[in-house]
């Protein structure tokens, strides 16, 4: 949903005094103060609803599957609703850790989900007064909130107060994905292979020629771990892949096909997948979510027609957008630059890069907080991929 955009969300939660509806609006009045607050009970059982009418549109990574899923790596997930007056301008997951001696510590991935500078310090502000009242007993949140990285925005983040208060950092993104490639999709066939660059049109008719055929898989075990394999061995196999702990994919891939907004794609090579991908969206937005191959086998421009109809069968879904998640930075020359180099040439193919502008550090409590950005984050990151074979807490 785009600024300026209204859409009530209905019924109202009998249970709760407040009416749950979405506003966009440009008219010019005096607003009343953004608010943060616990979601209700009701508005939980309707998350991925509120998550589809946040400003910057919907997110799998705010999404219900994903805060499910997230509970196989010792993360509670909380749901935060931001409001005005009765009308509801976003909703945040909120992905909490417990750190020994240390307190609750937060991460909100994709989020405040918000797409101008304005209402990312809005938000801000709004979050810091939750923390004063409700008081949870967090000592620091990181943030990823999805604002472009357009011209002028660091004049923007330099101008305002709440973004360069002494409670807050700018820092790298969280993952690859502060870069991606966002592939409008709402067009037709003809429309979308022509918006590709040359070559990928090219990989994709000569897919098409050699009669490369794409299907869909169940979600069952064989399924996953033909996946889990091709995942292994993209870009030839790399020491340097980061790959999350099979429980936890396997229950995000679960939570997504159960739901109805998650499926695979792959082509077979003599009954053995030789290129697949799990895709998923949320709201009007298409994500690749995992995807591999295995060189020996793959044929030229399987993996490009494989994408093509991914994005067909999201687009005829209802999908509008198709995030392709995570590409190398443009300074980056080759793999040893950056290691999705080579996954990101082929990702821009489709489409130019966007980027974000990279996390943040609010230091609820400063003394904790500092302590924990100078040593006690990297130290206590070491110790769980060594115990969970996680990438990362975050």
């Amino acid at each position: 949903m785009q600024p300026g955009v209204g859409r009530k969300l209905e019924p109202r939660d009998p249970g709760h005094d407040r009416a749950t509806k979405t506003c966009f609006t440009t008219e010019r009045y005096e607003m009343p103060e953004l608010q943060a607050r616990w979601a209700t009970d009701y508005e939980r059982e309707r998350w991925d609803e509120l998550v589809a009418a946040n400003p910057a549109a919907g997110d799998f990574r705010l999404s219900e599957s994903l805060a499910v899923a997230k509970q196989t790596l010792g993360v509670r997930p909380r749901h935060l609703v931001f409001e005005r007056g009765d009308e509801i301008a976003s909703v945040a997951l909120v992905l909490e850790r417990r750190i020994p001696l240390t307190g609750r510590q937060w991460y909100i991935p994709r989020g405040p989900a918000v797409t101008t500078v304005a209402d990312f310090a809005a938000h801000l502000d709004a979050l810091r007064r939750f923390l004063r009242q409700a008081r949870p007993g967090v000592f620091h949140v990181l943030m990823d909130p999805p604002v472009q990285a357009t011209e002028g925005v660091d004049a923007e983040i330099a101008a305002s107060a709440s973004l360069t208060a002494p409670d807050i950092a700018r820092r790298p993104g969280v993952h690859a994905n502060n870069r991606t490639v966002i592939v409008p999709i709402d067009k037709d066939d003809d429309a979308l292979l022509m918006a590709f660059n040359k070559k990928t049109r090219n990989m994709v008719r000569r897919a098409m020629k050699d009669s490369v055929e794409i299907k869909q898989f169940p979600a069952t075990d064989e399924t996953f771990s033909n996946l889990h394999r091709l995942m292994a061995m993209a870009g030839g196999g790399k020491d340097d892949l980061e790959l999350r702990p099979r429980e936890y994919v396997e229950a995000l891939w679960r939570e997504n096909v159960e739901r109805g907004d998650g499926f695979f794609l792959g082509a077979e090579v003599n009954a053995q997948p030789a290129v697949m991908a799990f895709v998923s969206r949320c709201g009007t937005s298409g994500y690749y979510e995992h995807g591999g191959s295995d060189r020996e086998l793959q044929s030229p421009g399987m993996a490009n027609l494989l994408q093509y109809e991914a994005m067909r069968l999201l687009r005829d879904e209802g999908c509008t957008t198709y995030d392709m998640l995570g590409v190398a930075p443009s300074w980056a020359k080759s793999n040893d630059d950056h290691p999705a180099y080579a996954f990101g040439q082929f990702k821009l193919g489709f489409g130019p890069r966007v980027e974000y502008i990279g996390g943040w550090d609010l230091q609820v409590r400063q003394p904790q907080a500092r302590l924990w950005l100078k040593i006690g984050e990297r130290g206590y990151n070491k110790l769980y991929q060594l115990s969970s074979g996680d990438v990362s807490i975050y």
